[in-house]
């Protein structure tokens, strides 16, 4: 499986929304703080705000614990920038290669729900899979 970079993610995760009526007001690099995407429903006041994680680097000895890491901080970062009473929707967005993990980790749809969480994968062809509580309930995560 080749490796798929954290903006390779974002660009893709960006297209995806876009192709649904969502505008980018706040994209950040890297090595710039705050969420990483921040984008409006074109037609209505409702903003998504996404944590984005890509593969670890080719040089990390153990790419899954190196996956488990990035996924703990994504979530940790997320949780900090939830505001329930906004409206805003969030979302985690990984390569496909922490499907299985964050799967595996988040067990409760129904803390999904609650939160607005939606569950991004991008794959190798940067196809972009969009996952809610729903579907976690419906398919058990398994695919």
């Amino acid at each position: 499986m080749k490796s798929i970079s954290e903006d390779a993610v974002k660009n893709a995760v960006l297209v995806f929304l876009g192709k649904h009526g969502w505008r980018p007001t706040d994209i950040k690099t890297i090595h710039e703080h705050g969420v990483d995407i921040m984008v409006r429903k074109q037609n209505y006041g409702r903003y998504f705000c996404i944590e984005v994680k890509g593969d670890p680097s080719p040089k990390v000895v153990s790419q899954r614990s190196g996956r488990e890491v990035r996924f703990v901080e994504s979530l940790g970062q997320l949780l900090t920038r939830i505001n329930p009473d906004n409206g805003y929707y969030y979302g985690l967005a990984y390569p496909t290669s922490y499907r299985k993990l964050v799967l595996g980790r988040l067990r409760f749809p129904s803390m999904l729900k609650k939160l607005k969480i939606h569950l991004f994968f991008v794959d190798e062809k940067r196809r972009v899979e969009d996952l809610t509580w729903k579907d976690l309930n419906s398919k058990s995560g398994s695919k």
